[in-house]
């Protein structure tokens, strides 16, 4: 049994088999949300079926085993429409140990679907330190993700990544992009919305929702320090900055049809790298646990 575990959300075209190719140190649990487990005998592989949208269904997990935290010292949560390797994730399991981080996630290839141009790879960096984390491939120190799991009760299925982060303790310099490993993310941000719970209502509304809760604005993905190839740190967010121009390039090698979009995200993030500090939300424990029990009382009545 490995110290590390992967969970995935699963539906039948989840590319999680890919993750398995290679020499592994993680053990892998598919939390299929579309057509009954099939019978696995790998070693360090399960399978179990809870229906239903990602973030209802990563509760209902940690409801129902609430041994994985117990059992595991780092866990993720990937999409099951990332493609990657065992030596991948297994790396990312070892830089997020080897640099004390407690949420971090790989960066995205630049053929990927992505939403915020700051998950990109960037060639420059080996590791960006940054306040906010994506849900879409996302590490986590079992610490850490025990201060995360209660967010999953609010019934948000987005926009809960924009304040996760505030909710890990310790040092901010813990939560990270490792540009040093990289992933693609296959399928255009959106496309399985209704199996998430989007039916009727948009990802912005969630994300609004999130903000208002935690009396919060948006936090932008800053990196405020981060580590060169060679191992130099840089510890200007300006500098940090303008090494985000070589993203300018990923606009070409946009999937089709998003070019456009890819370019002001890039531009979006240039701007917001060298002018905006990194937020992070205030007292964001105590906040969700007034948020908790006031939701609580509403139920109630």
């Amino acid at each position: 049994m490995s110290r590390n575990l992967v969970i995935t959300r699963a539906g039948p075209n989840s590319l999680h088999p890919r993750w398995l190719q290679g020499a592994r140190d993680f053990d892998l649990l598919v939390a299929r949300y579309d057509g009954e487990p099939s019978p696995r005998c790998d070693a360090g592989i399960s399978e179990v079926y809870i229906p239903g949208p990602k973030v209802a269904g990563w509760r209902a997990l940690f409801e129902r085993r609430s041994d994985l935290i117990q059992n595991y010292d780092r866990i993720a949560l990937i999409d099951d429409d990332i493609d990657t390797d065992a030596s991948s994730l297994t790396r990312c399991f070892e830089l997020g140990e080897r640099f004390g981080l407690a949420v971090w996630q790989p960066s995205l290839s630049w053929n990927s679907y992505a939403t915020y141009a700051a998950t990109l790879h960037n060639p420059v960096f080996a590791v960006r330190f940054v306040n906010c984390i994506e849900m879409m491939c996302p590490f986590f120190t079992v610490q850490a993700l025990t201060d995360v799991v209660p967010i999953f009760a609010l019934g948000l299925e987005s926009g809960i990544d924009l304040v996760w982060c505030s909710l890990s303790d310790g040092d901010p310099k813990r939560h990270a992009i490792l540009d040093a490993v990289t992933v693609r993310h296959t399928r255009p941000v959106g496309v399985e919305k209704a199996k998430n719970g989007f039916s009727g209502r948009a990802y912005e509304s969630d994300i609004e929702r999130c903000l208002t809760l935690f009396a919060t604005r948006w936090p932008s993905q800053i990196a405020y320090e981060a580590v060169n190839r060679a191992g130099g740190v840089a510890h200007s967010q300006f500098a940090i900055g303008l090494a985000a121009t070589v993203l300018i390039g990923a606009v070409f090698a946009a999937p089709p049809g998003n070019r456009r979009y890819r370019l002001k995200a890039v531009l979006d993030h240039i701007r917001h790298q060298l002018t905006r500090r990194p937020l992070y939300v205030a007292e964001a424990k105590s906040q969700l646990a007034r948020i908790l029990a006031l939701t609580a009382e509403v139920r109630a009545l």
